[in-house]
């Protein structure tokens, strides 16, 4: 994925924001996401299941998505597969499943990030970062 570049007014080359879309059920957290994440990256949504979170992709067309695995109607699991069926989707999972089943599910269906919930934030962002340039994340947590 090519960044893009765009000229200011003042003739300074500006690179846009990284394009989010973010799926979790637990609406504090989700709020808590918007908030730590607006400065650095534009957060186009925010939603609480995997469904929404498809509609939301379709939509809003986001450069990266960020989702929970243990979400409602459609799990992220789910969910990302059938964004993986749409086309190509760079995806960071943020979970509390430090479990080595869930990491290889999360990387056998492309996903370049995989974030605990209960990592220090700033991995969250470096994450969404290394998705967006095509490069993996993993928490430090994680035996891989």
């Amino acid at each position: 994925m090519a960044q893009n570049v765009r000229e200011t007014y003042s003739g300074a080359r500006e690179t846009p924001r990284i394009r989010i879309v973010v799926a979790d059920d637990n609406a504090g957290l989700r709020t808590e996401i918007q908030r730590s994440l607006g400065g650095e990256f534009e957060v186009l949504a925010a939603v609480a299941d995997g469904r929404a979170l498809i509609e939301a992709f379709d939509r809003l067309k986001p450069d990266v998505v960020v989702t929970d695995i243990s979400m409602p109607l459609m799990d992220g699991f789910e969910a990302v597969a059938e964004l993986r069926r749409r086309g190509d989707s760079r995806v960071v999972f943020f979970t509390v499943h430090e479990e080595s089943v869930f990491f290889k599910e999360a990387k056998a269906l492309g996903a370049l990030g995989y974030v605990l919930k209960s990592s220090s934030p700033s991995l969250l962002a470096v994450a969404i970062r290394s998705a967006y340039s095509g490069q993996p994340f993993t928490s430090p947590e994680i035996d891989c």
